[in-house]
C-alpha cells in the first residue's frame, strides 16, 4: 500500500493551486486514506436571493478532496474520469468541510468518497469520485 502524503508534504500542493487560493481551500486534517479540506465562507458563493451555497461550488468542493485524498496515497496527477453527487440540503452561509475517504486504490482508476457538512455536522452534500490513477 502507498504510504500517505503527510501535511507538510500536502499543504503546499493543496494550496499553490490559482484556483485553490481564488476558493480559499485550505487542509484541515490528513489520515491515512482520507482527507478533509476546509472552505472558507465567501459571499460570492452563495446565491443572492436566498442565501443558499451555489451547488457548483460544493460539486468542485467534493472533487478537489477526492482528488487529494488519492493524490495523498499516490503522488501524482489523478485526473477526474467521473463524479456523481446528491445534494442532500441547502447549505447555509459559513465554512464547509469536505472529508473525502478513499475507497479503492486501483492500477488504473481509484474510487473516493466524499461527505461535506457544515461545522456543526449536518450534511450538506455527499459525492463518489471516479479518478484516474493509471502512470503515464
Amino acid at each position: 500500500m502507498a504510504a500517505c502524503l503527510s501535511r507538510e508534504e500536502m499543504e503546499p500542493v493543496l494550496t499553490g493551486s490559482k484556483f485553490n487560493q481564488f476558493l480559499g481551500i485550505r487542509l484541515e486534517e490528513i489520515k491515512d486514506r482520507s482527507i478533509t479540506i476546509r472552505l472558507p465562507y465567501n459571499e460570492l458563493f452563495y446565491t443572492s436571493a436566498d442565501g443558499y451555497i451555489h451547488g457548483g461550488i460544493l460539486a468542485t468542493m467534493i472533487d478537489i478532496a477526492g482528488y487529494f485524498a488519492i493524490f495523498s496515497l499516490l503522488n501524482q496527477p489523478v485526473p477526474t474520469v467521473d463524479l456523481k453527487i446528491d445534494y442532500l440540503r441547502p447549505g447555509r452561509a459559513g465554512d464547509l468541510l469536505a472529508t473525502a475517504t478513499v475507497v479503492k486504490l486501483g492500477r488504473t482508476v481509484s474510487i473516493a468518497d466524499i461527505v461535506v457538512t457544515d461545522l456543526s455536522g449536518k450534511q450538506i452534500a455527499i459525492g463518489r469520485g471516479l479518478f484516474s490513477s493509471k502512470q503515464e
